[in-house]
Parts: C-alpha cells; structure tokens; sequence
C-alpha cells in the first residue's frame, strides 16, 4: 500500500497528530491587528515550520509582504510537486487563513481542550480558520509530501479584518494561477452532511455620520427646537427596512434560491431566534440568505455610553452600515443605490447635515457547477463520507478573495468546502470543530488530489 493509493487510511492514522497541532496553533493569539503584529507573525512562522515538517521543500515555502511590512500580516506562500508527477498534471491551489476573530470576552478562548467527549475541540480558531490549515497540512501529510498533483499553498492573515491579499492577487496572477482552487473556508450544512458552497453574498459597508449641532448641549436648557444628531440618524436607520422587513432599497438585485433549502425550525435554533420573535422578509428562507440582500448597523457612536448616561442633545451620531448583496450584484451598483437611498430628502425632514463614506466592498460569487472539477469534487466527498451523498448549498457570508481568484483564473474550478457545521459557532462563543467533521474533509481533500491526478485526460 502506497500513500497514494489510500490517503484517507493515512488521514485517519494521523489524526491525532492533527489534532494536538490544531490544539497548539489555537494557542497562538493570531488576531490581525496592524498596530501589533506580533500575534499574526507568530502563526506565520508556525504555519511555514508545519508546511516544511510535512514535506516541502524550504526554499518554496516563504512568507511575501501583501503590503506594508509594518501593517500587514505575511502571506504563507509555499509550492509543492512529486517527483514523478505527471507533466501535464493539474495545479491545485489550496486557500485557507490563520487569522482569528478576537476573543470577545470569552475567557477559555485560548486554552483549547476536548468537549463532548473528546469527540470536539473547543478553542478560538478551532473552527474559523484554523481547521482549514490543519486541513491542507492533513492532506500534504497523507501523501508523505508527495502529492499526486503540484499544489500552491495559500495561507492568509488577514482575512477577518483586512482587505489587502485580494488588490494583492490582482497584481501577482502568475503566483495564484491555477486549474482547481479549493477555499478551506466554509463547512457542511450539517454535521456529517458532505457540502460544496456555490454561492456566496457579496458585502458592501458605509459610515453614515449625521450632524445638527456643533456641539452637544444640555437637553433641560436646549431640548425641544435643535434636532439630536443621532435620533435623526435612527429615522434613516429604521427606514432601510419595510415593515416585512425586506431592504426598503428599491433597485438592488434580489435573486431566487433553488439549491438546498434550510429547514425554519433548525435554523431559529442554530441562529438563537428567541421564540416569540418572526423571522423577517420575503421569499424562501433560503433566498433570504444566499439570495437576497440584507442590511445591518455593525458599529455605532454618538450619545454617550448606557453605563455613562448625560443629559444633553448630541451633535453628531455615525453608523456602520452593513449590506449584503446579491452573489451577483455588482459592488459599486449597491454602493451608489444605498448612498442615493440614505440621502433621500423625506428621510431627512429637519434638513441634518448627512454624510455617507464608503468603508468597504467585496463582490458575491456564483460557482459553475457544471465543470468537471464539481463532479471530481462531489465523487470525492462521497468517497469521505460514505453512504452520504453531496448537497450544494449558498452561505450568505462574502469571501471577495474567491472573485478574483476566480476573475484571473476564469476557466478554472473554484471549490468552497471546510470543516465547519452550525454546531462550530464561528465568531462566537465556545467556538469548537468536530474532530471527525476535520479527518473526513482531510480525507476529501486527498481523495480530489488523487482524481484530479487520475482523470487529468
């Protein structure tokens, strides 16, 4: 027996190697933050000594500058081929990050153990995106470094709070062309239920900052006449969405969604719904989450603090504002129609001074699922999960790193799978990853390897 030909028998011989490697790299802090990157260069370095300890060679395994050095985690670049290789073998690149969310006041977020019987590992990262690394290494280290393909590895740090790698990708096609691009970053829809993603959301973000006075004064002397900034900002808040609450925005792009469609019951569960409270909009469920557009306040400033109440009118009050857009809507379409909505006059009936600033953009994406590479990519999954058969689901989360990969490499075929399921709860608390649910997508991986090699004719 070679490691090529049973790679999903030397995935689960290495599982707790996987595991107590994932249990290590959850240690690290390796929240991106550009005023201290000592968290993220720490993961860096331990991604390169576990991609040169499975089996690349170190002088293709490096760490590129995406950017400013003083302000941008590295970029873990790293090649890899067999010897024996076949010349006109396909390129597989294999995209995960190493980047966190931060802790969120979650106390035992960097002190991984075993839950539930050992049959999950709890930690921050352990799921979102740490499982995907230990993924790729899982399947470099099944084939004993010798993959049946050549793969570029792909290894981020700054995917949860940076914009840099794509303007970076854009500017550096030759590093990141390839044949199959497989994006360690989304999961099953369920826990032991094979998926492939195939479509994704795009995101655009603006501050809109309302002003009225040109400093706060006391609401006993002054209350009544002079409008509060922020109570004029919540009249434009409130009318971003209609009484179903569909986005009130009238010409943004609403698409139908006809893949797997999300159980109600499950998902107020998994999303914590309280039980009195409706769900909102219109459409299927499903097409008000990978389908439809949705919009949010994610940060907010202008009264003071609950815990520091004071009696005055406030000058000036700004939001965040989060819209998730269509897979196919174009960015700067929603960016102008959600400006020209805001501004509107009879949202704005005091005459407050209104200024709307982009903040951020990234386009949605929409697979192609009739290239080969989905039926290889489906033949494999089932071969991980046996008796299991694929479904294809949407995520309404935004990747706008798949669309430029996708954008330089137009013939190429763009996987999205991963080790989370609802029970992970990303960017919460406790966040954890199925040990299982991480062994049968390394076992995935190795088995697509193994097909792009055997089916390249």
């Amino acid at each position: 027996m070679t490691v090529h030909d049973e790679p999903a028998v030397r995935a689960d011989q290495l599982k707790e190697d996987l595991v107590a490697d994932l249990m290590e790299f959850i240690k690290i802090r390796s929240v991106y933050d550009e005023k201290n990157l000592k968290p993220v260069q720490d993961a860096a370095n331990w991604c390169q000594k576990k991609l040169t300890e499975a089996g690349v060679k170190p002088d293709h395994v490096e760490q590129k500058c995406i950017g400013d050095p003083d302000k941008n985690a590295p970029l873990v670049y790293a090649t890899c081929a067999s010897d024996d290789a076949a010349a006109d073998a396909p390129t597989a690149l294999l995209y995960a990050h190493y980047d966190v969310v931060a802790d969120g006041g979650w106390q035992e977020a960097w002190n991984p153990r075993y839950i539930d019987n050992r049959t999950r590992v709890q930690g921050r990262g352990a799921a979102d995106d740490k499982s995907g690394v230990m993924m790729h290494l899982g399947a470099l280290r099944a084939f004993g470094g010798r993959p049946p393909v050549p793969l570029k590895i792909v290894l981020e740090g700054e995917e949860e709070s940076g914009d840099t790698l794509e303007g970076y990708v854009r500017k550096n096609k030759d590093l990141f062309k390839a044949d199959v691009i497989v994006v360690a970053d989304t999961g099953n829809y369920k826990l032991g239920e094979p998926t492939l993603t195939t479509s994704l959301r795009g995101v655009v973000a603006v501050d809109i900052t309302v002003s009225t006075l040109k400093a706060p004064v006391h609401s006993g002397v002054y209350g009544g006449p002079p409008p509060d900034a922020f109570m004029a900002l919540v009249r434009i808040l409130a009318a971003l969405l209609d009484d179903p609450g569909d986005v009130a925005i009238p010409d943004l792009v609403r698409e139908h969604w006809n893949g797997k469609e999300p159980g109600e019951a499950a998902f107020r569960t998994e999303a914590g719904v309280l039980p009195d409270v409706n769900l909102i909009g219109s459409d299927t469920l499903g097409s008000r989450l990978y389908g439809r557009p949705s919009v949010n306040v994610v940060g907010l400033s202008g009264p003071p603090p609950y815990s520091a109440p004071v009696n005055q009118l406030t000058a000036t009050a700004s939001a965040r504002v989060s819209l998730r857009i269509a897979p196919q809507e174009k960015p700067e379409d929603a960016l102008a129609e959600l400006e020209r909505f805001v501004k509107r006059p009879e949202l704005n009936p005091w005459n407050a001074v209104v200024e709307v600033k982009k903040a951020d953009s990234g386009a949605g994406f929409r697979a192609d699922t009739s290239r080969p590479g989905y039926a290889m990519a489906k033949k494999a999954m089932e071969q991980a999960y046996p008796g299991k058969q694929v479904v294809f689901t949407g995520d309404g989360g935004a990747i706008p790193l798949v669309t430029a990969l996708q954008q330089i490499n137009p013939k190429a075929t763009v996987l999205l799978i991963g080790c989370e399921e609802p029970l992970c709860r990303i960017h919460s608390s406790p966040e954890s990853v199925n040990v299982g649910e991480l062994t049968a997508m390394t076992d995935a991986e190795c088995h697509l390897l193994r097909l792009l090699n055997e089916d390249r004719g």
